[in-house]
């Protein structure tokens, strides 16, 4: 399996969609990621080029061709992320897997990033409705508690994101584990013992 190109690396996790058992190798892991990368840099700068493109060419009212541009350019994205979230998951997990760790550790980062994301919200939206109802006055700011217990949470956040980041491009360990066998397969010394 080492003889993989490149892009046989990064098509694998397609080929193993929802495949959350076993092992992924780094090389795997990392090929993907980079695949996606590419991916959306390439959607992002198509996505800015309809945008720019679409003022040019409005006629009196750009703000009406910037948003259809934005309208089909998230809808695009959108799409395509719902497609690649779970087999981006499920390497993530295989990859936890490899180095003999559970993909629980991926989950709890996930609901970290859940809860953080309501707490924004819960923080925002306040503000953003004040804004719009009550247009001529300046919207009144949330607590400073709340943006210190934001500051702190998103300082865990990245902390664990660090770990997870370690975890990614640790090697594998050698041959079978709880997991399953090793991605590479079978040492010389395994075969021959």
């Amino acid at each position: 399996m080492q003889n993989l190109s490149p892009i046989g690396w990064a098509v694998r996790p397609i080929k193993r969609y929802a495949e959350f058992s076993g092992r992924s190798s780094r090389a795997e892991f990392w090929w993907f990621i980079l695949a996606l990368f590419v991916i959306y840099m390439v959607m992002w700068m198509v996505f800015v080029g309809a945008m720019a493109g679409s003022i040019a060419t409005a006629q009196g009212n750009p703000s009406s061709g910037m948003l259809g541009a934005i309208g089909v350019g998230g809808i695009v994205v959108g799409l395509f992320w719902l497609a690649l979230i779970i087999p981006t998951i499920a390497v993530q997990v295989r990859r936890l897997h490899d180095t003999d760790r559970s993909g629980w550790w991926l989950g709890g980062y996930y609901l970290l990033y859940v809860v953080y994301f309501v707490l924004m919200f819960t923080m925002i939206v306040p503000i953003m409705s004040q804004t719009v109802v009550e247009a001529d006055t300046a919207p009144a700011l949330p607590s400073s508690g709340m943006f210190v217990g934001i500051i702190l949470f998103g300082t865990v956040m990245f902390i664990y994101m660090i770990a997870l980041l370690v975890f990614f491009c640790l090697p594998g360990t050698r041959g079978a584990n709880r997991f399953g066998d090793d991605p590479y397969g079978a040492d010389v010394e395994e075969v021959f013992a």
